[in-house]
């Protein structure tokens, strides 16, 4: 069998290591000059007034959602074609979830469904950056500010997108970024939170450290805390990762046009959409869809069989088991067709032409079969 071909694989090199052997030098582990430093740079990168480092992407949307005064009693919208933790953080705070509907061209929400989905309990928007496309957020937040709505960006998947030449995460009134492993910046683990309200910042903050910010020096325990914090030696991979976040998004970009070339007239397959003008596209994965479920199924069994990762991005969260009949849903007749066929194919920097074309080949015998 050929090497296995990763479905991510971060970029780590000798920079991350020295990186590292200084904050073990240090002997600071925690809350020190690397996260200050991480904090700063993300706050930069999309010109919001501050961040908060945290220990993922789905405790930051919790963390955003409570700072903003969300809680039981109100209802926040989302999309259910998402990665199952931009929901798990809305369940966490007590609101009400509302699934609603996605556009077919981009996987992104369809804001015409979301203005259909606004009673009276909503206080809020969660946008999926769905695989680091951007969401249409003018229209989004034109929609939000008739309505009285707070809108937070879920970017975990879209570090460096941009949307019409603005980096998303700081178009709203938060954003948050994961840096998983599989992330354009990738620290194994953690998030960050984003926002221009320096309130929203310090009970983040608070969030994050059981009610303490060693930052304004307050305390606020008027509710439970968390212990949420991203550490230094985490911290010092993103400073490192978020300083080659251009090449890499380059390096990926080259990748995805790649597997358009490659895949264009393929029988079977759908390509994803390119960027619309003005925008850039983070690509976390390279996201295909197939005629239907079961050529789906059968692609992901053979890629996998043969040593090539996949991932059935995303099964639509009003389908897995602890969500099935829990939320109200809007009519997701778009959610449910492409979750039901969507693959997402191998992508990372490092990708060569010979595994693209490995993966394309077998794909094709796949869908053949």
């Amino acid at each position: 069998m050929s090497d296995p071909i990763p479905l991510a694989r971060p970029s780590l090199g000798r920079d991350e290591s020295d990186a590292l052997a200084a904050v073990i030098e240090s002997r600071r582990l925690s809350r020190g000059s690397q996260l200050a430093a991480f904090e700063a740079a993300m706050a930069d990168l999309t010109g919001a007034a501050g961040a908060v480092g945290v220990n993922s992407g789905t405790a930051g949307l919790q963390f955003a959602l409570q700072a903003l005064g969300i809680g039981p009693g109100d209802e926040v919208i989302t999309v259910s074609f998402t990665f199952v933790g931009t929901v798990n953080a809305i369940v966490h705070t007590g609101a009400g979830v509302v699934l609603v509907d996605i556009d077919p061209a981009t996987s992104n929400v369809d804001p015409r469904a979301l203005a259909d989905a606004i009673t009276p309990r909503t206080r809020a928007v969660v946008v999926v950056h769905l695989f680091g496309r951007p969401a249409p957020m003018d229209t989004i937040l034109a929609l939000a500010r008739r309505h009285g709505l707070a809108v937070i960006e879920d970017a975990c998947e879209a570090a460096g997108s941009r949307y019409q030449g603005r980096a998303v995460g700081g178009l709203a009134d938060a954003g948050v970024f994961g840096f998983y492993a599989n992330k354009s910046v990738a620290t194994g683990e953690g998030g960050m939170i984003v926002a221009h309200d320096e309130r929203v910042l310090t009970r983040c903050r608070q969030l994050r450290n059981q009610g303490n910010d060693t930052v304004t020096d307050t305390r606020d325990e008027s509710a439970a805390g968390f212990s949420a914090r991203l550490s230094e030696l985490h911290a010092a991979l993103g400073n490192v990762q978020l300083a080659r976040l251009d090449r890499s998004l380059a390096l990926r970009e080259d990748v995805a046009a790649a597997y358009a070339s490659r895949l264009a007239g393929t029988r079977g397959v759908e390509l994803p959409a390119p960027a619309a003008p003005g925008d850039r596209i983070a690509w976390f994965t390279y996201p295909v869809r197939l005629p239907d479920a079961a050529s789906r199924d059968r692609v992901f069994a053979t890629l996998r069989a043969r040593g090539i990762e996949c991932g059935r991005y995303f099964d639509p969260v009003h389908r897995l088991p602890f969500h099935l009949g829990r939320h109200r849903c809007l009519p997701l007749p778009i959610t449910d067709d492409i979750g039901a066929r969507s693959l997402g194919l191998p992508l990372f920097p490092e990708m060569t032409p010979q595994q693209i074309e490995r993966v394309c080949v077998d794909m094709a015998q796949a869908l053949e079969a």
